[in-house]
């Protein structure tokens, strides 16, 4: 009688214990940067019309994500990527990024960021090495997103360096509705850039539709697509963008190097407004 007396005292003391030191670790180390091993696969169609040009490009890309917790605070993300351009003769981007950051899913996100993209095809190759910082601030149903850093392009004309900047502010009109408006500049130009995305009402909250639109001075860029989330089943789509995988950066510049003349050393003009 005794044992067992002792025994469940201190089974339940255990169990006490190990739950105030999650209380403790979350108070004060916060919520896990990552919240578990998960990714989502992105489809998309992107559109520019560019001024002074009798064509359009189209293009279909496709960019897959995986995030992995490394600490209580700190995360990874790798990103892979191809899109095909509809041209004549056709060009191919494809490419791979990393995220490396510190984020406190009740505060916000201070990382780095890499990636290497090459397209080819059409007379124009060009290798492109983005590097920079990125950072996120929440404040209940609004996020504010940055992003400061440097282009590195190698084309057929030769090498160049480009700042690279955004800031974009986010509202969740609902845990499954986003919007948001910001400002960006690529490659030399400055554009304005909105957007949305909303999670469908099946599927275990695990499939989204996006749109964003940029606006520069002689380009406007369109893209439309759907994001399939893999992880936890039921997140909203303000969790995941919180407690899962960052924004991927990856071929966010699609069909720039192609409506350039042939010696154009950027691969992006405004067209890199999405």
């Amino acid at each position: 009688m005794r044992v067992h007396l002792l025994t469940t005292t201190a089974v339940f003391f255990t169990l006490g214990f190990s739950a105030q030191a999650a209380d403790f670790q979350e108070k004060f180390e916060g919520k896990p940067a990552v919240s578990g091993i998960n990714g989502k696969l992105e489809i998309g169609y992107s559109r520019t019309d560019v001024s002074g040009t009798s064509d359009d490009l189209d293009a279909l890309h496709g960019i897959g994500s995986i995030a992995l917790p490394v600490a209580q605070q700190f995360g990874v993300q790798i990103d892979a990527g191809v899109g095909r351009f509809d041209t004549d003769p056709s060009i191919t981007a494809a490419g791979v990024g990393a995220h490396g950051f510190w984020r406190n899913p009740d505060q916000g996100l201070l990382g780095v960021y890499g990636h290497y993209v090459r397209t080819s095809g059409g007379g124009q190759n060009a290798d492109v090495w983005r590097l920079g910082a990125e950072g996120e601030a929440y404040f209940d149903r609004i996020s504010v997103e940055a992003f400061v850093g440097a282009d590195f392009v190698d084309t057929n004309a030769g090498n160049d360096t480009f700042f690279n900047g955004d800031l974009v502010a986010a509202f969740y009109a609902t845990d499954n509705i986003r919007i948001h408006a910001g400002v960006g500049h690529q490659f030399d130009e400055t554009f304005a850039k909105v957007g949305g995305e909303a999670m469908l009402p099946f599927a275990s909250n695990n499939v989204s539709l996006f749109a964003d639109a940029g606006f520069g001075e002689d380009t406007q860029a369109y893209k439309v697509g759907l994001r399939i989330y893999f992880g936890e089943s039921g997140k909203s789509l303000k969790a995941r963008h919180r407690e899962d995988d960052p924004q991927a950066r990856l071929l966010d510049f699609f069909g720039a190097a192609f409506t350039a003349p042939d010696n154009a050393a950027p691969p992006c003009t405004s067209e890199c407004a999405y």
